[in-house]
């Protein structure tokens, strides 16, 4: 074992602990989803595709979950691994930590690093309550509390987001943090203290602080506002430390969640007050970007927990320019991107303080599309009708068209601004071309969200699904049709693979486990393609019938297919045409007996297969 996945390893009996004490539906409540029941299991909007109407099904009982609409599905880790973006070892690590189960590793240099971060979230973890504490006890934290009041902040809000304040000293956190234990490095490490030459000294003193959580709540930062104009900057972030990097993070995702599964939107705004205050109105499908523009990873980060986003900037050049700066990084993931706008000189909390939540509810509404927004701006900063300026303006819009994948979509944006541009499409068209846009041909496109439109399989390849199917739902026949048919025999490569699987866990010493088999299975594609069959709700009531049925009729197919091979075979070697004839007319006798002798039980049904 090389010293890459000696680092990564973990026992197979610790993963089956895991596996044995995460409650699927626990678990999947914890990541956002809204389930509810419908009789022993239970449904939700599936959270990996859009859709009206629930086909989204998790087992209790059986500890999978299944989308009938995209065709998703598997165990609690493939459930982690695929809507946090993690790793095969991150999620256990994620799943570990939830359970206080230690993962076992035979390199000591992982151990220690992991138990630094746990000591410097635990670090932050006292520093989010001390400050909380310094806002609502100390009397020093009282010009701060009538900050927020006068900003309208509800002490619901105040309790929820853990707001907190650091006083005018400069060692008040030293002291408080070393007198637990913590040391002036761990200090240093998450950024709360500089290690000046005239001793440690706190980041953040005199100003009200918005604790900062990853997606999973973990405490990584704060962002600090100053309580006067003399003390600058207004806004002061921590520094980048190995737990807060602001191009990985965004202010509130933890809390909105659950929202923004349910709204299937992201509202994306810039700064801490604007989410406290859209929360406290209700609205709580809401991020922040932290006063910073939009990186690719926040992009990527957007796109695990929902399809579009309505950016709301503040309604000025720098907000204009902040929201045109991610829009390319957001439809290079394939989201679907909108824009708010707000009037000038409004934020978000300027403006529902001033006009109420059902105003910004409306104007939410009405965001409009990226390249309305793109022609709009243009509009209101040049003249339009330059020659110089339309240039530049076709330039910009195939900045951003190149990225838009789909390609209906793209054809709408191009009518809309050739008619305000007020120029003909084929030099758009051309344009696009120029900067690498690929010939639309009439073959299919995979769109990236949305059901998987199904396939129709071949009456060969329907036949080893239902072998397949059945032995899955009925893994005591496994031996039986063991014994008959060698798994190399299907066509289907997926089906050969799950054959292999059935064939090597089937011993004398006990019958398999589909569940294991799920388990051991670190194919996405094939977890859930056996989860979606272990969870449909009708089963044939005859299953052996069933299996004796597939079999002869897969004997019909194989001796159809040695036939061939023999007529080939003949034709390539210059064989004696009699002594061929012969042979295949004792292979066609051979092939019409097995017909005729199980035909009549053999299964004759449509299956549609959801491969894309």
């Amino acid at each position: 074992m090389n010293r890459a996945s000696t680092k990564n390893y973990v026992p197979r009996e610790t993963i089956d602990e895991i596996l044995s004490r995460s409650d699927i539906v626990e678990v999947i409540s914890e990541c956002g989803v809204s389930l509810r029941a419908a009789g022993r299991d239970f449904k939700a909007l599936c959270p990996f595709h859009t859709e009206k109407t629930p086909s989204f099904s998790v087992s209790v009982q059986k500890q999978i979950f299944y989308c009938f609409g995209c065709q998703t599905g598997g165990n609690v880790i493939s459930f982690v691994q695929k809507h946090e973006g993690k790793d095969f070892r991150e999620t256990l690590e994620w799943l570990a930590d939830r359970l206080n189960i230690e993962l076992p590793n035979q390199d000591p240099r992982t151990i220690a690093e992991r138990k630094r971060y746990t000591t410097l979230e635990d670090l932050n973890r006292f520093a989010v309550e001390y400050y909380h504490h310094q806002l609502l006890n100390d009397p020093a934290g009282i010009p701060a509390k009538r900050y927020l009041h006068n900003r309208g902040v509800q002490a619901s809000s105040v309790r929820s987001f853990q707001l907190g304040f650091a006083k005018s000293g400069r060692r008040e956190i030293v002291k408080a943090a070393t007198d637990k234990g913590f040391t002036i490095q761990q200090l240093v490490d998450v950024g709360l203290i500089k290690d000046e030459d005239h001793g440690p000294q706190d980041r953040f003193w005199n100003r009200i602080l918005f604790p900062i959580q990853n997606e999973r709540g973990v405490p990584v930062g704060f962002g600090g506002r100053s309580l006067s104009e003399e003390h600058q900057p207004k806004y002061l972030n921590s520094p980048a430390t190995v737990l807060y990097d602001k191009s990985n993070i965004l202010y509130n995702l933890d809390k909105a969640r659950q929202s923004i599964h349910k709204e299937q939107r992201l509202l994306l705004v810039e700064g801490y007050m604007d989410v406290i205050m859209l929360c406290q109105s209700g609205i709580e499908n809401v991020v922040a970007s932290s006063g910073t523009s939009l990186s690719e990873n926040h992009a990527r980060l957007i796109k695990r927990f929902v399809p579009e986003v309505v950016i709301v900037y503040d309604g000025d050049a720098s907000g204009f320019q902040a929201a045109q700066r991610g829009l390319l990084r957001l439809l290079a993931e394939g989201l679907r991107v909108r824009i708010a706008l707000l009037p000038t000189g409004e934020d978000p909390d300027s403006f529902t303080r001033e006009h109420g939540v059902e105003a910004f509810t409306q104007l939410i509404n009405k965001a409009i599309n990226l390249i309305e927004f793109q022609i709009q701006v243009a509009i209101q900063s040049q003249d339009i009708h330059r020659i110089d300026v339309k240039t530049q303006i076709v330039a910009e819009l195939t900045e951003t068209l190149i990225n838009v994948e789909n390609r209906v979509e793209l054809s709408e944006y191009v009518k809309y601004a050739v008619k305000e541009l007020e120029i003909d499409a084929s030099i758009l068209w051309q344009e696009l071309r120029d900067a690498g846009l690929k010939e639309v041909t009439s073959a299919p496109r995979r769109r990236r969200q949305g059901k998987v439109a199904p396939q129709k399989l071949s009456a060969r390849t329907q036949i080893e699904h239902q072998l397949i199917e059945a032995l899955l739902q009925n893994p005591t026949l496994i031996p039986y049709v063991k014994s008959q048919f060698d798994c190399q025999d299907f066509t289907e490569p997926r089906y050969v693979r799950i054959a292999q699987l059935l064939w090597q866990a089937d011993t004398d010493d006990a019958p398999v486990d589909i569940q294991t088999l799920i388990n051991n299975s670190f194919d996405e594609r094939l977890s859930a393609f056996v989860s979606g069959i272990l969870l449909r709700k009708t089963v044939p009531p005859n299953l052996q019938a069933r299996v004796d049925g597939c079999l002869k009729k897969l004997r019909t197919f194989l001796m159809t297919d040695l036939e061939q091979r023999v007529r080939s075979s003949a034709r390539a070697e210059g064989a004696d045409e009699i002594e061929t004839l012969e042979q295949l007319v004792k292979l066609s006798n051979e092939r019409r007996a097995l017909s005729d002798r199980g035909l009549e039980d053999a299964p004759n049904e449509n299956i549609n297969d959801g491969r894309s």
